[in-house]
């Protein structure tokens, strides 16, 4: 099972990463790994790197996105594929500074209806892993 991390880069430090994006997952695994004690700093650097996400409007998008699959469901804010044919078993979390998806897969059904949405990074910290969505 794999846990995905997935943040709305604001548009400046995009343009500064996009082509190098290990700049920006050094910043973000930065910001991961401080201690609670750093908090008011964890937070300013988030906020120079990222932008919120509009939960409601977020969580409706996906929803109109999905609604037609039967392998789809959602609960208050998340969002849930569990498709029997592919062995695909995937929660994504909406929260407001990021989405949390934790999947089966390597590349879970999530990451094709996030691709509508500009400036998503995502990121797996466990595995070092990370890419631009769109």
């Amino acid at each position: 099972m794999r846990t995905f991390y997935i943040f709305k880069i604001n548009r400046e430090f995009k343009m500064l990463t996009r082509h190098d994006p290990y700049n920006l997952f050094l910043a973000l695994d930065n910001i991961h790994s401080m201690d609670k004690g750093e908090i008011e700093l964890a937070r300013d650097l988030y906020e120079q790197v990222c932008d919120s996400n509009d939960v409601k409007r977020l969580n409706l998008s996906i929803f109109n996105l999905l609604r037609d699959s039967d392998y789809y469901t959602k609960f208050n804010n998340n969002h849930i594929i569990n498709n029997y044919f592919t062995d695909e078993s995937s929660k994504l979390t909406v929260h407001k500074t990021y989405l949390k998806l934790k999947s089966s897969l390597s590349t879970p059904t999530f990451f094709r209806t996030l691709k509508t949405i500009p400036n998503l990074f995502v990121v797996d910290f466990a595995t070092k892993d990370y890419f631009w969505l769109s």
